[in-house]
C-alpha cells in the first residue's frame, strides 16, 4: 500500500485549480447547453413551452411540424425533439 501525504493547503489549491479549468470549458463551449429532457402532456403545456396559443399549438401539431406521441387521447411531446424540430424549421425559411 501506498501513502501519500498533502498538507490541506495544497489539497485546496489542486481543487480550486481543477474547478476553475472545468468551470473556463464549460463557459468557452461553442454549443449551448442542451435543454433538460422533459415530457409535456398537453397541448396547453406545448402551448405554454412554445409560447403560443392554443390554438396555434393544435395547428402546429395536426400539420405535422413538430414530433408527438399520442396513446388514445392522450398526446405527450418531448421538449428536447419540440425543440429540435422547431429549429430545423427556422432553417428551412
Amino acid at each position: 500500500m501506498i501513502r501519500i501525504e498533502i498538507d490541506d493547503d495544497k489539497l485546496a489549491t489542486v481543487v480550486k485549480n481543477a474547478v476553475a479549468q472545468a468551470m473556463t470549458e464549460i463557459l468557452n463551449r461553442s454549443e449551448p447547453p442542451t435543454p433538460e429532457r422533459k415530457m409535456l402532456y398537453s397541448i396547453r403545456e406545448l402551448s405554454e413551452f412554445i409560447g403560443c396559443s392554443t390554438v396555434t399549438a393544435q395547428k402546429i401539431k395536426n400539420e405535422g411540424r413538430i414530433p408527438y406521441r399520442q396513446i388514445g387521447r392522450k398526446v405527450m411531446f418531448d421538449t428536447a425533439e419540440v425543440l429540435k424540430a422547431m429549429e430545423q424549421g427556422k432553417k428551412r425559411r
